[in-house]
C-alpha cells in the first residue's frame, strides 16, 4: 500500500488487558458507526483453538468471523505448529484496512497485543530474519539458560518472557544478529495511520475476579478437550502457541504433572499476572486515551 495512501485512513484501536470487554465494546461501536473489526491477538491467529483463545461469534471462512453481525478479520489463519510475527500481522492488517476502508467501512483494530499494535500504528526496524544455524545452537539450551542470557542483554524482554520459551529465543535471536533490544526494535516512529486509540480501563479487583471466573469456566467448557485434540492431529506439544499462558498449563495436567485444581489456579495467576503487564504497557504509551468500561460507545 502506498504510504500517502495509507497515511489518509482513519482507524480505531481499542485495546486493554484480557477480560475487559474489548470486544464487546468493539461490536457496540462497529453496530452504529459502520464499523469492522480486526483482530489483534497473537494467540486468536491459531486454528483449532477456540476455548483458549476466548474467541467469540461464529467463524464464517478463511479468518473471517461474525459477531453479533458484525465482521472480524484475522482469526484462525494459521496451524499451531507455525510462526506468526508482528511483521506478519502489519502485512495482513495493512491489507484488510484497506479492503475496509475502500467498502466505506471504519477499520476497527482490537485486542490486547501491545506490539502488534505499535508495530501496525508505528512500523518496526527491518527483523532479522530467522537463523537456522544459531536456532540450532541456542534450542540446546534449557529456558532458565535463555532467559539468563537474554536478561544479560535485553532485560525488559527477557521479564516480559521469561515463561515463554519460543519468545526467549526469538528475542535472543534479534539481539545476537541485529545487536538491538526489542524495545529499540520497535521504538516508536511517525504514525503509519490517522488514529485514534482508545485503552479500557478496568478496576482490578473487578479485572481480577473476572479473569479467575473466566479461566475456571474455561477449563470446564472444552479447553482441555480441544487441547488433546489438537495434539491428536498430529501437532507437537512444544509448538508455539502451546507454550502460551493456558494451554502450557493444560499441557502439564494432561501429561499428569499437575492436577485440574493446579492447572486452574496457576492459569489464573499467570493471566492475572499478564494482564498488570498488559495494563503497564498500555498505560505507557503515547497517543492513547483511557476510557471506563462503561463509556457510551460515541468515545470516538
Amino acid at each position: 500500500m502506498n504510504d500517502k495512501i495509507r497515511e489518509k485512513m482513519n482507524i480505531v484501536v481499542i485495546s486493554g488487558p484480557t477480560s475487559s470487554g474489548k470486544t464487546k465494546k468493539a461490536v457496540e461501536f462497529c453496530k452504529r458507526a459502520k464499523g469492522e473489526i480486526i483482530s489483534c491477538d497473537s494467540r486468536q491467529i491459531y486454528k483449532y483453538l477456540d476455548v483458549g483463545t476466548n474467541k467469540d461469534g461464529v467463524f464464517l471462512r478463511d479468518g473471517v468471523r461474525k459477531i453479533d453481525g458484525v465482521l472480524q478479520y484475522l482469526t484462525d489463519i494459521i496451524n499451531p505448529n507455525q510462526n506468526y510475527s508482528a511483521g506478519n500481522f502489519v502485512k495482513d492488517a495493512d491489507l484488510k484496512i484497506l479492503k475496509i476502508f475502500k467498502s466505506g467501512k471504519i477499520p476497527v483494530i482490537v485486542g490486547g497485543t501491545g506490539l502488534y499494535i505499535n508495530a501496525l500504528l508505528y512500523g518496526l526496524d527491518e527483523m532479522p530474519k530467522a537463523n537456522e544455524s544459531l536456532r540450532k545452537k541456542l534450542r540446546t539450551k534449557s529456558q532458565y539458560e535463555l532467559y539468563d542470557k537474554l536478561l544479560k542483554l535485553d532485560p525488559v524482554a527477557a521479564d516480559k518472557n521469561k515463561k515463554n520459551p519460543q519468545r526467549l529465543l526469538r528475542a535472543l535471536e534479534v539481539n545476537i544478529l541485529s545487536g538491538k533490544t526489542m524495545q529499540e526494535i520497535f521504538s516508536s516512529k511517525y504514525p503509519r495511520y490517522r488514529f485514534k486509540h482508545y485503552s479500557i480501563s478496568v478496576e482490578n479487583k473487578i479485572l481480577y475476579d473476572r479473569i479467575n471466573e473466566k479461566c475456571r469456566y474455561m477449563i470446564e467448557n472444552g479447553m482441555i478437550e480441544e487441547t488433546r485434540k489438537a495434539l491428536d492431529l498430529g501437532f507437537d506439544k512444544n509448538c508455539p502457541v502451546f507454550s502460551s499462558i493456558g494451554y502450557r498449563h493444560v499441557i502439564n495436567y494432561i501429561e499428569n504433572k499437575i492436577s485440574k485444581s493446579n492447572l486452574i489456579a496457576e492459569f489464573s495467576k499467570d493471566t492475572r499476572h499478564y494482564a498488570k503487564r498488559q495494563n503497564t504497557w498500555f498505560r505507557s504509551q503515547s497517543n492513547i486515551k483511557l476510557i471506563r468500561e462503561h463509556t457510551n460507545y460515541s468515545f470516538l
